[in-house]
């Protein structure tokens, strides 16, 4: 399962994605908005084919570094208001390290290389998009000042 919705992510549903008889773990992370005085909610926005396009080849990538059986990532974009999940990762592995391992690496890799990028909102922060990144790779989940 990837996913890019607007809408409230069914973490249940993604765990339920990456469940076999084989796999003896599954290791979920959930990214929340946490409150900050300055910010209210965050809003994420995203340059959808070429971040499903991505995302399928972490998973991919995942299974073949770590031993992964199974991978699911499902990510929300607009805003996303404080205590609101942002992002889902559900990995299935045989063994409970394979599963912690790639479950790590594919969320720093989202963080990294996927092309969605999220701005604060708050009382004295309007939406603005993030600025350019000088060497071309996505601005990913950077604070605008």
């Amino acid at each position: 399962m990837i996913e890019i919705q607007r809408s409230r992510i069914d973490v249940e549903a993604v765990v339920n994605s990456v469940r076999r008889d084989d796999a003896g773990a599954i290791v979920v992370f959930l990214g929340s908005v946490r409150s900050d005085p300055e910010v209210r909610a965050l809003d994420y926005e995203v340059y959808k084919p070429m971040a499903l396009r991505t995302l399928t080849e972490l998973v991919e990538r995942a299974k073949e570094k770590f031993g992964a059986l199974e991978m699911s990532i499902v990510h929300r974009v607009g805003r996303v208001p404080v205590r609101g999940d942002s992002v889902v990762l559900a990995c299935a592995a045989a063994h409970r390290s394979e599963a912690f391992a790639a479950c790590a690496w594919a969320m720093d890799e989202v963080k990294r290389i996927v092309p969605i990028w999220k701005t604060e909102a708050g009382p004295r922060r309007p939406r603005a998009k993030p600025d350019g990144n000088p060497r071309g790779r996505p601005a990913a989940h950077r604070k605008v000042p």
